[in-house]
């Protein structure tokens, strides 16, 4: 499997939930492949000119640094576990029809 590049994660810095499920993110990225950016910074426009006229503020989004590729809410969470060491099985779980409410729940106490 080739080494997944970096993963831009853009948030709410005002959201609490926001900022408690990156906090989360970030203590288990023992690797440095997620980079989480808030959306409030002026800088971003600059480092993902990709992400311009997005609506940020409703959802979570995610970019591959090395194919630019976007993904919104609850598809980011595969490239997040992918990225994250321990967590990488979870991905299949994705892939079973109507999982998406268990998906949601685990993202809840990630």
């Amino acid at each position: 499997m080739a080494q997944l590049a970096p993963l831009l994660v853009v948030y709410d810095a005002e959201s609490h939930r926001c900022r408690a499920w990156v906090d989360r993110i970030q203590k288990r990225d023992r690797q440095g492949l997620i980079v989480s950016f808030p959306f409030q910074n002026p800088e971003l426009v600059r480092i993902a000119p990709e992400l311009a006229g997005r609506p940020l503020h409703r959802e979570l989004h995610g970019m591959d640094t090395r194919t630019r590729q976007i993904w919104v809410g609850e598809q980011l969470l595969p490239q997040v576990w992918a990225r994250l060491p321990g967590w990488r099985w979870v991905i299949f779980l994705t892939q079973i029809p109507g999982i998406s409410k268990i998906i949601t729940m685990i993202n809840r106490y990630f």
